[in-house]
């Protein structure tokens, strides 16, 4: 292959992480190998370790998967190093993995530094432009519950309403996109706000000395109040990743409630998901998690967009993101396996990149619950967020529909 890792591997790669311990890498990709030390912010790319040589790990990419990580565009599960290790097998990390975790981020960028230095980096779809100065038209106020909880909730547009559910480990941020369009915002008030924990929303006074886990029984109660304290008149139900997924248990249970439900990236759970990595004391969260849903990103998407997702995670409280996967990965797909018809129009929609809520997964929901499968292609696991006007062209359809509007 004759990769030049050495010349390719600089210190620039490490600009804005933080400064963290050394550490060694095994770097192998096909029969190319280096040691890599990163040591005081430089990068030492040794080449081929000798015989006496020590690492503290390894990452190890085949032949063959690094010529689907150089495809234009790559294929699902083949964007980032991250992606690699969810989809391609965990195998491929060896030695100390508290030391690959804490370096996530740092993988990553090798990664794709030796990507683009092989061909011509892709070419991600323009940025939305720029809003116009001044404030947007977005509202935030907090929403006490009558159990006490204290709720941030967003909202935007007149008609009727649209209800908002984030991912894992995010928050209403998220929905900007759809709070600042007046494709949507001219037919629908846009409602969207924080979990419990999340964002702007509070936590219990007593955080501290508590692990958070969700399950599906408070997650349905929760988006339920919501609904019933903005007195909200059969709304059309938009929840994302985790937020599809409550969704369709919602569509199924609950249907009633809503005029229609759109599960975005909507699966019955995923036990993959739940990792110990994204909440542990030796390694920080923030840059970890970044690391890992980065993969679930489009190739395609906008820069800017992209990184605002990616920003949204990485300033998200400690254990937020593992306590909801224990939803998604644990808790919820046995109850997500007895579901039954949904009793309200139904669409679920899943983006090509998306390897945690797949589209084989999505239309095997889509067919339990009785619904819509809509497949994205070229969109990733966040549509919402990393390329708002991607998804619009999906969904203004069916929001419209729904309305009994010709489309």
């Amino acid at each position: 292959m004759g990769l030049d890792l050495p010349a390719t591997l600089t210190d620039d790669l490490l600009a804005g992480l933080p400064p963290g311990p050394d550490w060694t890498l095994l770097l192998e990709i096909g029969d190319d190998r280096c040691l890599v030390r990163v040591a005081d912010g430089h990068v030492h790319a040794e080449g081929a370790p000798g015989i006496n040589a020590t690492w503290d790990v390894g990452f190890a990419v085949s032949d063959a998967e690094w010529a689907e990580f150089c495809t234009v565009p790559p294929p699902r599960g083949a964007t980032t190093a991250q992606a690699l290790v969810a989809t391609r097998g965990d195998e491929r990390v060896t030695g100390r993995r508290e030391v690959w975790a804490r370096n996530a981020p740092v993988v990553d960028r090798f990664l794709d530094a030796l990507r683009d230095a092989e061909r011509t980096p892709r070419e991600r779809r323009p940025d939305p432009a720029p809003p116009p100065p001044g404030f947007g038209p977005s509202v935030g106020r907090y929403l006490h519950l009558d159990d006490g909880r204290r709720i941030f909730v967003e909202t935007a547009g007149e008609g009727p309403p649209l209800l908002c559910l984030h991912t894992a480990g995010a928050d209403s941020r998220q929905f900007r996109g759809l709070l600042e369009d007046p494709r949507v915002t001219d037919h629908h008030q846009v409602i969207a706000f924080d979990m419990p924990w999340h964002g702007r929303s509070d936590p219990p006074d007593d955080w501290q000395h508590r692990r958070y886990t969700l399950d599906t029984a408070t997650y349905a109660t929760t988006v339920l109040a919501v609904a019933d304290a903005l007195a909200l008149e059969r709304p059309v139900l938009l929840g994302c990743s985790m937020g599809g997924a409550i969704a369709l248990y919602l569509a199924a249970e609950h249907g009633e409630r809503f005029s229609g439900v759109c599960a975005l990236e909507g699966g019955l759970g995923r036990p993959g998901r739940f990792v110990e990595w994204t909440h542990r004391a030796d390694v920080d969260h923030s840059g970890f998690l970044a690391s890992w849903v980065g993969g679930l990103i489009a190739p395609t998407s906008p820069a800017g967009p992209r990184a605002q997702t990616l920003w949204g995670y990485a300033s998200n409280g400690p254990g937020i993101y593992q306590g909801d996967t224990a939803f998604y990965s644990i808790d919820f797909p046995p109850i997500a396996a007895a579901l039954g018809r949904a009793t309200c129009p139904l669409y679920v929609f899943s983006g090509e990149y998306d390897y945690s809520a797949t589209t084989e997964m999505s239309r095997r929901a889509a067919d339990q619950l009785g619904g819509h499968l809509v497949v994205m292609d070229g969109r990733g696991h966040f549509p919402m967020s990393e390329d708002p006007d991607g998804l619009l062209e999906h969904l203004l359809p069916v929001l419209a529909r729904l309305r009994g509007e010709p489309t």
